[in-house]
């Protein structure tokens, strides 16, 4: 015993006693003491057991939780069986219809004046009367006084004028009367004559007879050549008495032309617009001077209006095979709440092609309208029927797609048509495609749309048979 303790007390260490001098130090040293002289605990086996009781409790707990967990999936109600429906799309349609479709051609041009006049002073003068309403945009009545220039120059113009006139028929008339005097001496000349040629036919009986002597012979013959002298004289006379009327008449003539250029020219001094027509410009006031020839307003016929716009070199070609001049056409003017609409006719194509557009210029002669008012420089927007396709159809833009195809419904479900684009004719186009008359073509454009998909017409009931509700729901969720 000794032996271990000697043993103990080298090979570990030891708390020794602490020196102090109360008794309450003392009392604790056996205690200190016997610490220092326990031996060591032995090994037991509670470890081993400890473990695997352990082990056998978690295995239990799982095994039980397992347990419970099947027992309540087990209790559990059968969930309601949900049957898989198909997706069905409403979709709108229209019938086919093959017939003969004429697509508008669109197009955009400008409205021009078919008839524009500069109105310029036939004669000069002082200006005393200017239109109030000769002024750019002023409306114009056929026949309306637009100026007046100072007639007083031009009057007595006339006035002289009708003076020469009346100079001249004066003249005239003497000279008719001196003709019909000129053929009174002739006349007279005339019977003298025949006298004087009796006589002297009877004076050569009686020379013969020896009644009478040749010294009175001769002065019988003498007075024969002088009457057929007078007769001639007098003859000659009428001739240039003929030339004298010829030339009076001839100054009657002049002068009756120099009062009508005089009247003409004092009518000039009031300046009329020839047809109901707008003003474009105005260049005279009140107290100015014209010369001859000067401007005075520049104005277009208010109901002669034509609009000029161009076609493609494609479009052209087509409308040129089935007839160009005289087809119809419609000028729109977009203004706001109501557009104006004017129609007319093609009248006349450009001299050349507009190389700037790339196409034909073509000029249409448009309808006068009471109702509408449109100005030249107007951007309008044309319509004109193209050419006409037969057995065809005309469906929206939207129901056709990239493929080049659209779908009709049959038997409730899409059915996949091939189509040949024809023409376009704003939102829809013409196409000829295999479908009977009266086939319900699909308008509304599906994202999902392909061949067999399910749907539906908008605005008819659904019949059971494209409804199918599976049994054992009645529209309340399970429990659970």
């Amino acid at each position: 015993m000794s032996a271990q303790k000697t043993k103990i007390s080298a090979g570990s260490p030891t708390k020794k006693p602490l020196a102090s001098g109360n008794s309450g130090n003392k009392a604790r040293a056996p205690a200190q003491m016997s610490w220092e002289a326990s031996p060591p605990a032995k090994k037991s086996n509670f470890g081993f057991f400890s473990v695997f009781f352990r082990i056998i409790v978690a295995v239990l707990i799982v095994a039980g939780a397992a347990l419970v967990a099947r027992g309540m999936i087990e209790g559990r109600p059968e969930p309601v069986e949900r049957k898989a429906f198909e997706r069905s799309f409403t979709v709108s349609v229209m019938d086919a219809e093959l017939t003969t479709h004429t697509p508008n051609i669109s197009a955009y041009g400008e409205i021009g004046a078919a008839q524009t006049l500069n109105i310029r002073a036939p004669a000069a003068g002082d200006v005393i009367y200017v239109a109030p309403n000769l002024r750019a945009g002023g409306l114009l009545q056929a026949g309306q006084v637009l100026v007046k220039v100072d007639p007083f120059d031009y009057e007595l113009s006339l006035s002289d004028a009708k003076t020469a006139l009346e100079d001249a028929r004066s003249a005239l008339a003497e000279a008719e009367e001196q003709l019909r005097i000129q053929q009174l001496n002739v006349d007279y000349a005339q019977n003298s004559l025949e006298l004087a040629q009796t006589d002297l036919t009877r004076a050569k009986a009686l020379f013969d007879a020896g009644s009478l002597t040749s010294q009175q012979l001769e002065a019988r013959e003498l007075i024969v050549s002088q009457r057929d002298q007078s007769l001639r004289q007098a003859q000659s006379n009428i001739v240039l008495q003929e030339a004298m009327i010829s030339r009076r008449m001839t100054a009657i003539e002049t002068a009756a032309r120099n009062v009508e250029r005089a009247t003409r020219a004092l009518a000039e001094t009031t300046i009329s617009t020839p047809y109901d027509a707008v003003v474009i410009s105005s260049n005279v006031v009140p107290g100015a001077t014209f010369s001859q020839g000067e401007a005075v307003a520049s104005v277009y016929q208010a109901d002669a209006l034509e609009v000029r716009f161009t076609l493609s070199e494609l479009q052209y070609g087509q409308l040129l095979a089935s007839g160009l001049i005289g087809r119809e056409v419609e000028a729109v003017w977009e203004i706001q709440p109501t557009p104006i609409v004017l129609k007319g006719a093609i009248s006349r194509i450009g001299a050349q092609v507009n190389a700037t557009l790339g196409g034909i210029e073509i000029f249409a002669t448009l309808q006068s309208s009471p109702d509408a008012t449109i100005w030249p420089g107007t951007f309008v927007s044309v319509n004109l029927p193209g050419i006409s396709y037969e057995d065809a159809l005309r469906i929206p833009e939207t129901a056709l797609y990239a493929d080049g195809n659209f779908y009709v419904v049959q038997n409730k479900r899409m059915k996949s048509v091939p189509a040949q684009i024809l023409a376009r004719d704003g939102e829809n186009v013409i196409v000829q495609a295999p479908v009977s008359p009266g086939d319900r073509i699909i308008t509304t454009r599906l994202a999902q749309a392909g061949e067999g998909v399910l749907v539906s017409i908008e605005g008819e009931e659904p019949t059971g048979e494209d409804i199918e509700q599976p049994s054992g729901v009645h529209g309340t969720r399970p429990a659970g």
